[in-house]
């Protein structure tokens, strides 16, 4: 508490014994102990409430950031349910429409659609029959600029 020395103290008694007096010192210095045991106490009591409210201040945050966690999981798990439930319920449209799907005759399938490469000549054919029609040569200008440009690489003349 206090920085003295040892000449200090040696100091300070010899001017208390030549001020109170032989006879008075001993009553002086108990007198002089239980103040200092009391002061010593209360700081010890007033150190020891700081303490004890600067814990129960931690610790009601540690318990609002507890709730804080509690109630983020909470939102997490139910975010979670929810997207189970939605994927769930896409997942069995998806199952039905992949079963529905398998349970149709390959002949249905074949009238209601038409495979690529058929429909991709038909519409090339429909093309050249247009072409024809106006007057024009028999393929289309895309497979004019086709054919040139392959003769063109043989070395050849334009048809």
């Amino acid at each position: 508490m206090f920085d003295i020395g040892f000449w200090e103290m040696a100091f300070i008694s010899v001017i208390a014994l030549l001020v109170i007096g032989p006879e008075r010192l001993p009553g002086v210095a108990r007198a002089i102990g239980l103040w200092v045991g009391k002061a010593r106490r209360m700081i010890n009591d007033v150190k020891r409430d700081f303490k004890k409210e600067l814990d129960e201040t931690e610790l009601n945050n540690l318990k609002e950031l507890k709730n804080d966690i509690d109630s983020a999981a909470k939102e997490l798990k139910r975010t979670a349910d929810e997207a189970i439930v939605e994927t769930e319920k896409s997942g069995s449209g998806l199952k039905e429409t992949i079963e529905s799907v398998g349970k149709e005759p390959v002949e249905e399938i074949s009238k209601t659609r038409s495979p690529p490469a058929a429909s991709a000549k038909a519409k090339v054919k429909g093309q050249a029959d247009a072409t024809l029609a106006d007057g024009k040569s028999g393929t289309s200008p895309a497979v004019e600029k086709t054919s040139q440009s392959q003769a063109d690489l043989q070395g050849k003349a334009p048809a």
